[in-house]
C-alpha cells in the first residue's frame, strides 16, 4: 500500500476545494464547460487511477491470481461503501423517500445509465470508480498474463484500451448525440480518464526512470498552460454548453485530453516537498493538507445535504454556514463511519 504523500494529498485538497467551491456558488464564471466542480472531479478521477493502478499492479504483479483481485475488491468496497451506503439510506429514511424502491439503482451503483442522479447529483462520479474498480483487476490480469510489463508491450495494450473507448464515445454521439451530461456520467464512456493515472502508476513500478523524467518543472508549466488555454478557447466562445454539446470532435476527445494534461502533471505533485520552509510552517501545512485529504471522501459524500443553506441563508453569511456544516458533518462521517471500517479492513487483511 502507498504510503501517504503530501503532494498528492495537496492535489487532493485543491480538487475537493474546486468541488465544495463550485457549490457553493465562488466559482470563475468563465469557466461554463467543464464547471469549477467538474474539473476538480477529473483531477480525482486521474489521481484515483494513479492510486488504485499502484496498488493493484503491485499485487497482481506478485501474485496473479482470483484471491488478489478479492483482496483488493475486499480492501475497496470497505473504502468505499459503508460511508456511501450510510449516505444513502440516511437521506432516504431523513430527508427524501419519495424515490422509494428505485433506491436499489443508488445501492447498485446504477443511477447514472439506468435511472437519474437527481436523488443524489454527486453519486455520479462514485458510480463511474465503483464500475472502474470492478473492471480494472480483470484488464490488468489478463495484461500481466500477456506480458504487459515489459514497456512496449503494456503501452501498446494501454494506447488500444484508450482508442477503444474513443471509438466507444463516438459511436454513441453517432447514435444518440449525447449532450456534455449525457456522455460525462455515461459508465462506459469514461474509463480512459482513470486509465492515464494507472498507466503512470505502470511507469512508477516497473519504469521508474522515466516517471522521474516525468517529474519536470517544464512538462508541468507547458501541461497547465495548455490546459488553461485549452479551457479558454472552449469557455470563449458564444454559448460555451452548446459549443460543445454541438461537437462530435469535443465531445469524443475532451475527456482524453484533459485527463492527460492533468496526468503530466501528476509526477510533479508526486515528488513534491517542503524542503527549504521553516519547519513549523512545514507542520503546519502538513497537518493541514494531511488531515483535509483524510476527509476528501466524506466531504464529498455530505455536502450535497447543505446546497440548500446557499439559498436560505443571508448571502453575506450563507457560504461560511455552508462550509462549517459540510466541514463538521464530515468530521463526523469520518470518525463514526470511514475510520472505524478502515481500521477492521486493515484488521482483516492481517488476520
Amino acid at each position: 500500500m502507498m504510503q501517504r504523500n503530501l503532494g498528492l494529498d495537496i492535489l487532493r485538497t485543491f480538487s475537493i476545494s474546486m468541488v465544495l467551491f463550485h457549490h457553493s456558488g465562488i466559482t470563475i464564471p468563465q469557466l461554463v464547460r467543464p464547471g469549477l466542480g467538474s474539473l476538480g472531479v477529473e483531477f480525482f478521477f486521474v489521481l484515483s487511477g494513479f492510486l488504485i493502478g499502484n496498488i493493484l499492479l503491485n499485487q497482481l504483479q506478485k501474485d496473479n491470481s482470483l484471491k488478489s483481485i478479492k483482496t483488493f475488491w475486499f480492501r475497496r468496497w470497505l473504502r468505499i461503501l459503508p460511508a456511501y451506503y450510510f449516505m444513502i439510506l440516511f437521506k432516504f429514511v431523513f430527508i427524501d423517500h419519495s424515490i422509494g424502491t428505485n433506491i436499489i439503482y443508488y445501492l447498485l451503483f446504477l443511477q447514472n445509465n439506468f435511472f437519474g442522479i437527481d436523488f443524489y447529483d454527486v453519486t455520479w462520479s462514485l458510480v463511474l470508480e465503483e464500475w472502474f474498480y470492478i473492471m480494472l483487476p480483470f484488464f490488468l490480469t489478463v495484461f500481466l498474463k500477456l506480458k504487459g510489463a515489459k514497456l512496449k508491450t503494456g503501452i501498446l495494450y494501454f494506447i488500444l484500451f484508450i482508442i477503444l473507448e474513443h471509438i466507444l464515445r463516438f459511436i454513441y454521439v453517432q447514435l444518440k448525440g449525447g449532450s456534455f451530461s449525457a456522455i460525462n456520467g455515461n459508465v462506459i464512456l469514461r474509463f480512459d480518464s482513470f486509465m492515464v493515472g494507472v498507466i503512470l502508476a505502470y511507469l512508477k513500478i516497473n519504469y521508474e526512470s522515466i516517471f522521474k523524467k516525468l517529474n519536470n518543472k517544464l512538462i508541468f508549466l507547458s501541461a497547465f498552460i495548455i490546459m488553461v488555454s485549452y479551457l479558454y478557447l472552449l469557455n470563449s466562445t458564444e454559448n460555451p454548453i452548446q459549443y460543445f454539446d454541438n461537437s462530435t470532435l469535443l465531445k469524443v476527445f475532451h475527456y482524453s485530453i484533459l485527463s492527460g494534461l492533468i496526468g503530466l502533471m501528476i509526477p510533479v505533485f508526486f515528488h513534491l516537498n517542503l524542503t527549504g520552509l521553516n519547519q513549523t510552517i512545514q507542520k503546519l501545512l502538513t497537518f493541514v493538507f494531511t488531515n483535509v485529504s483524510k476527509l476528501t471522501y466524506s466531504l464529498y459524500l455530505v455536502h450535497p445535504l447543505f446546497y440548500f443553506v446557499i439559498h436560505t441563508f443571508d448571502p453575506n453569511y450563507s457560504k461560511l454556514v455552508f462550509f462549517l456544516l459540510t466541514i463538521v458533518s464530515a468530521i463526523a462521517l469520518y470518525f463514526l463511519v470511514e475510520k472505524p471500517f478502515l481500521k477492521l479492513r486493515d484488521k482483516k487483511i492481517k488476520e
